[in-house]
């Protein structure tokens, strides 16, 4: 009845999620329940701890399917793009608990250090621990398969919780096999260990999660996928200015200016944008807008002073370029317009690339005037 619930209305993206968190919350509270009765009747804090680690796997895993669940919510007035970004946040409260165990966990660690239990060992508890560790490295593979089907990130957040934990459980055996053959009580120095290989899984899954909410740089295939799309359009002369918005899986949204003829007429350049926009939609599951940019083709001399400013913008750096190129009289010469499409992290500042541009343009007329716009490319 509750499966139910959670699956209704939901598309089989979030429906795989969910499901996927309802088998994390059965296995990690069997593993807990397990895990605490052994180590009550053992005396190992490492295993007490491992128990609670479950435990607290079960709350992410509650997470994860309130993200999935969250997420599959249509778009209303106060959310209009939806609220697809649900499973991102599911990743980052999965991360974040992830570090609370690690810290915990060593916390208890140093106490244990200070003040060993003595460890009671029999071949029951052998076989439970090895148990726990099939039913992770299960779960870290089924994670992972539905994480590479369906693209989620919280989902191999997930995926790497369940390993550290296949990794910590088998310390812990050896903790108890070193202790069985040498008497060597290395349970808190096993606890540290574990708790560090938890806190790095924990901060490493935190920082890939919160990349998607902090607003991460498209991915280069899908850039050079979108440009090389529209400009198998003979129409199209140019592609500038593609911002690209993540609100969730299957929920993107992009812009784009293109470059078409002046000379084309409004109704014909509006159905070659449209028919763009479908395919766009179509291959990148995205929602796509394109603004266009008119050039005069047929002017001669304003494709020639293109070309100088071009050779200008090469010799100060050729990831430089210009576009939305125009040219109108000024005082006793002439005024270029246009903008400069700038890249990420570029080593000189707008006023400088100005400056150095009027220098070589001087160059070329001394009453020539550059009035330049810079363009930020965010992709």
């Amino acid at each position: 009845m509750i499966l139910k619930y959670f699956l209704r209305n939901i598309d089989a993206r979030k429906r795989q999620g969910i499901f996927a968190g309802m088998i994390g919350i059965c296995a990690n509270l069997f593993l807990f329940a397990a895990k605490f009765a052994i180590g009550i009747l053992s005396g190992a804090v490492s295993l007490i701890a491992e128990a609670f680690n479950n435990l607290s796997d079960m709350g992410t895993s509650i997470v994860m399917l309130l993200g999935f669940k969250i997420a599959a919510q249509p778009a209303d007035e106060r959310h209009p793009f939806g609220y697809g970004r649900a499973e991102y946040l599911a990743g980052v409260l999965v991360a974040v608990a992830i570090i609370f165990v690690g810290i915990n966990l060593f916390a208890s660690s140093i106490k244990a250090l200070i003040q060993p239990n003595d460890i009671d060992i029999d071949e029951f508890t052998f076989a439970m621990l090895i148990m726990s560790i099939v039913v992770k490295i299960g779960l870290t593979i089924f994670y992972r398969r539905v994480g590479k089907k369906i693209s989620s990130a919280a989902m191999f957040t997930a995926a790497t919780d369940s390993l550290m934990d296949c990794i910590s459980t088998g310390v812990v055996i050896l903790t108890m096999i070193v202790y069985q053959i040498f008497d060597i009580n290395a349970d808190g120095f096993a606890g540290i260990f574990v708790s560090a290989i938890i806190f790095y899984g924990g901060w490493k899954s935190l920082k890939e999660t919160s990349y998607p909410l902090l607003g991460e740089a498209p991915a280069p295939k899908l850039i050079d996928g979108i440009k090389t799309m529209i400009l198998q359009t003979p129409q199209i002369l140019g592609v500038h200015d593609l911002i690209i918005h993540d609100y969730g899986p299957n929920h993107g949204f992009a812009s784009v200016h293109v470059e078409m003829s002046a000379h084309l007429d409004l109704l014909t350049s509006h159905e070659i944008i449209d028919k763009i926009e479908r395919r766009l939609s179509t291959e990148f599951n995205l929602t796509v807008i394109l603004h266009v940019d008119p050039i005069d083709t047929d002017n001669a001399e304003n494709a020639k002073l293109a070309a100088v400013a071009k050779e200008i913008l090469t010799s100060i750096d050729a990831r430089l370029t210009l576009h939305d190129f125009r040219v109108v009289p000024y005082k006793a010469g002439r005024k270029f317009l246009f903008d400069i499409a700038v890249p990420q992290n570029f080593p000189l500042t707008d006023r400088e690339i100005r400056r150095r541009f009027q220098i070589s343009l001087s160059k070329f007329n001394p009453k020539d005037y550059a009035a330049i716009h810079f363009d930020h490319q965010y992709c």
